[in-house]
């Protein structure tokens, strides 16, 4: 079990290893693309891992920001004229977009306008400031990406803490009913020792009121030695009653001893199991925790 715990653990490690290895960057290049008749000079701009829902929904609140003006959106392909870049110079621009999903990747084709028929090109004055803007809005997808992956792997784990914390707090509850099981079986013990003690005392009494029934004459004195022999009868019959009750439940207490006994070997079994998961899982957290490090540095 142990051998088999060790060579998954060393799986998993590996495989962390080739995932941060095949990790991709955030990545900008110089195209053309076709809206309408015509084609625009521009950038697609690579964002692993990204769902294209959610950069769109970004890039129009990206482009959107500090302008009164309202994209226009014809399928994938966003259109903007009258943007707001921040740190340009030109002032307003006209930005026209598309998305398209690739393999485990969204690509943002952006095309910039600064003036009628004047794009922002690669020997542009304010390429740099473009693509900065770019990578950055591609860099804060991934990280959202990134940050999503790190939160489903660390609530992984807390469900697993969770679960190991109950299994935990479960063994301690067997334990107790085991505890409270054996002290209860002493009590009984006890009881029926007291018990037969008493029956004993009571056999003597009933012996000699037997003896002495059978030699009285007929009369009161008889009736009420009679009387008394039934009485004493009934309370033997009363304590051999208890001593039975008493045996129930020490059969009770034996039986939750070994239940919970076999609780605690089960519950042993799960908290190896649940021990093994979490760590883990704390691999993968550790792996995603450096995943989004290394992406925020980018």
């Amino acid at each position: 079990m142990k051998q088999y715990f060790y060579l998954s653990i060393c799986i998993l490690i590996l495989i962390n290893l080739s995932v941060a290895k095949a990790q991709m960057p955030v990545t900008l290049a110089e195209d053309s693309v076709k809206f309408g008749s015509r084609y625009f000079p521009g950038y697609w701009l690579s964002i692993p891992e990204a769902k294209p829902e959610v950069v769109k929904a970004n890039w129009i609140k990206a482009v959107e920001k500090g302008t009164k003006s309202k994209v226009q959106i014809n399928n994938n392909e966003i259109t903007l004229f009258g943007a707001i870049l921040p740190n340009f110079k030109a002032g307003s621009v006209n930005i026209m977009s598309k998305l398209e999903n690739g393999d485990s990747l969204v690509q943002l084709f952006v095309s910039v306008e600064s003036a009628r028929d004047v794009y922002i090109g690669v020997s542009s004055e304010e390429y740099d400031i473009l693509s900065d803007y770019l990578k950055k809005f591609g860099k804060d997808q991934y990280i959202i990406v990134a940050k999503e992956q790190l939160s489903v792997e660390q609530s992984s784990l807390k469900k697993l803490e969770k679960e190991f914390k109950s299994a935990r707090r479960d063994k301690g509850k067997f334990e107790k009913s085991i505890q409270s099981s054996k002290v209860n079986i002493t009590q009984q013990k006890d009881k029926i020792n007291s018990i037969n003690k008493e029956i004993e005392m009571l056999d003597i009494k009933i012996d000699n009121s037997t003896t002495l029934l059978s030699t009285m004459d007929d009369g009161d004195a008889k009736k009420s030695k009679k009387s008394e022999l039934k009485s004493l009868q009934k309370k033997k019959k009363s304590l051999l009653k208890a001593i039975n009750s008493a045996e129930s439940r020490i059969s009770k207490a034996n039986t939750s001893i070994g239940d919970n006994n076999k609780n605690i070997d089960l519950n042993g079994t799960t908290q190896s199991e649940l021990s093994d998961k979490i760590t883990k899982q704390k691999l993968s957290v550790d792996l995603y925790s450096k995943k989004l490090k290394t992406i925020e540095e980018y």
